[in-house]
Parts: C-alpha cells; sequence; structure tokens
C-alpha cells in the first residue's frame, strides 16, 4: 500500500488535475475572503446618513455596561465626572473622527480645546465613515484635586478602545483638562 502511495506522490501531475487543484484552490480563497468580509461590519447607505456619532446611553437599563459594579459605589462627584465626560465625549469623537472642529467640544478646558486645535487628527476617508459609540464610562483613580473617568469606545471594528479623562473642577463646573494622563 505505502508502494503505490508513493508512486502516485513521486509521478508528474497532468493538466487536468493542476487545473482541478487551481480551481480548488481559487474556491477556498474567495470563500475565505467572504468570511473575512461577514466579520467586519459595514454601515449601510441608510445609516450613514444618519448622525455618525452616536453616544449610546449607558446604564442597566439600556443594554450597555454599568458606569460601576454597583450603584452605592458611584459618589456624587464621579457621577458628575462620568456625565462631563459623556458631554466631552460627543465633541471629542465627532473631532477625533474628523467631523467637527475642536471648539465644538463642550465640558473642556480652554488649554485642552487649544492643544487640540493645535494638534489635529489625520483622519483617513476610511475613518471618517466610522461610527463612534460610548461602550461604557466607570471612574478611575486620578492624582489629587482630579477625577478620572475611563470611557470604552467601539467604532464598528473588532476592537474596542479605551479613552481615559482627567476632570478638575473649575469654577463649580467639571472640566475635562486631560486625555489618558496627559494634561
Amino acid at each position: 500500500m505505502t508502494a503505490r502511495l508513493a508512486s502516485l506522490r513521486d509521478r508528474p501531475i497532468t493538466e487536468r488535475e493542476r487545473r482541478g487543484v487551481l480551481a480548488i484552490v481559487l474556491v477556498l480563497l474567495v470563500g475565505v475572503a467572504f468570511f473575512l468580509a461577514l466579520t467586519r461590519p459595514v454601515a449601510s447607505r441608510h445609516h450613514a446618513h444618519r448622525a455618525r456619532v452616536s453616544v449610546a446611553a449607558v446604564g442597566p437599563g439600556h443594554g450597555q455596561a454599568s458606569t460601576s459594579s454597583t450603584p452605592s459605589a458611584t459618589t456624587p462627584s464621579q457621577t458628575a465626572a462620568i456625565d462631563a465626560g459623556r458631554s466631552f465625549l460627543a465633541g471629542y469623537l465627532a473631532y477625533l473622527y474628523g467631523r467637527a472642529p475642536a471648539s465644538h467640544i463642550q465640558d473642556a478646558s480652554p488649554t485642552l480645546i487649544r492643544s487640540l486645535q493645535a494638534n489635529p487628527p489625520r483622519v483617513s476617508p476610511a475613518m471618517r465613515e466610522h461610527v463612534a459609540r460610548i461602550i461604557g464610562l466607570h471612574p478611575t483613580p486620578a492624582p489629587a484635586g482630579q477625577l478620572g473617568v475611563q470611557a470604552v469606545i467601539n467604532d464598528g471594528g473588532l476592537v474596542d478602545y479605551p479613552i481615559g479623562l482627567l476632570l478638575e473642577d473649575r469654577g463649580g463646573r467639571l472640566l475635562v483638562s486631560g486625555l489618558d494622563g496627559e494634561g
């Protein structure tokens, strides 16, 4: 039996066999490409005409991540920081994806706005098509005198990404003063 397999292995292949193998390989490649195309969500034409940045409701009643592990674990200042972070992110995500200027960002310190205006993001046409939404917001540790908020964002890709916010009380109003520990 092994002699028969060895003779089949060592013989030259015919043109018909070569074409058959090529057809099988092409079908497999097309199948893999089709499968990979299905794993990446694509915005429909109707969806593309709607607002490009939707800030998802965050809370247990909306199918989204909770802002904390238990309701009593969040202090009033942390709740205010989360609300300010959500307001900031609505404008910041539009800015980040090239659909709004930095001046449209609310609840940000003037220093942060100037810094964002001085260093605008480079946004590709493909990135402009992404629809960013907030998956979750929760308080995080921050330096003394500041409050930290961690946001989890998804823009339709396979991986969620975090954005860290540092907030300060400026005249009785919480403003985002830095991103990811910068500020």
